[in-house]
């Protein structure tokens, strides 16, 4: 994902490659059962995705998973899942980033990721 994303020029790579040096973030090899990742990949799921289900499975935790037919996968299995905007949510509500910085994330989101008008005043609500 670093390397990949540096190489297309993408700001986040480098912040997330910082988070991994300081070891806020833990890279973490996964060897995803044969089976499982066939079926996945039936349901059009990107190795990413696959990985991240099959971890959250075997270690029984919420997936953070934006895209729909990962999270429809996911919950099928009995995966609990979040998304970004409940992780921005849940930072808000547990007092992590303030309204401010809430809403401008928010922002940053809609920017780089689909939004519609009725979630995105879904979400304007709960950050009331």
């Amino acid at each position: 994902m670093v390397e990949k994303g540096k190489a297309k020029g993408y700001s986040d790579a480098l912040l997330i490659e910082k988070k991994i040096e300081q070891g806020f973030i833990k890279e973490i090899k996964i060897d995803i059962d044969n089976k499982f990742e066939a079926a996945a990949q039936i349901a059009g799921l990107h190795k990413a995705e696959i990985a991240v289900i099959y971890y959250t499975y075997k270690n029984e935790i919420i997936a953070l998973l934006d895209d729909d037919a990962a999270r429809i996968f996911a919950r099928g299995m009995g995966i609990k899942v979040k998304g970004t905007l409940g992780v921005l949510i849940d930072g808000f509500n547990n007092k992590l980033i303030s309204r401010p910085e809430a809403l401008l994330g928010l922002n940053k989101l809609s920017q780089i990721m689909y939004l519609s008008a009725d979630i995105y005043q879904l979400v304007l609500k709960q950050l009331e």
